[in-house]
């Protein structure tokens, strides 16, 4: 049995593989502190990012959730800085 964890890490992730969703919870993920609710993450202020989008995202590994103090915390990999540093400036390419 093979599980995500044990595979070799991906490269980098073409954000024209990701949903719109996805990316839009990618920068969530950048901008907040979420906090565990019942149907996902969110802080005051923040659009819930459900435990779907998470696992999702989780098995591309482009985010991480870690414990910070002993409160569950999510946070971007690398390779989600990456993809979502790459898809904010083909944004402002086609903005241009």
């Amino acid at each position: 049995m093979n599980f995500v964890s044990d595979a070799p890490a991906p490269g980098q992730v073409d954000p024209r593989d990701l949903t719109s969703t996805q990316l839009a919870a990618l920068r969530t993920i950048k901008l907040y502190r979420l906090n565990r609710v019942a149907k996902g993450w969110r802080t005051a202020g923040s659009p819930l990012v459900t435990y779907a989008m998470v696992q999702i995202l989780g098995a591309m590994r482009l985010i991480i959730r870690r414990d910070f103090h002993g409160k569950p915390r999510l946070e971007l990999t690398g390779t989600g800085i990456n993809t979502l540093a790459v898809a904010d400036a083909r944004k402002q390419k086609r903005a241009a």
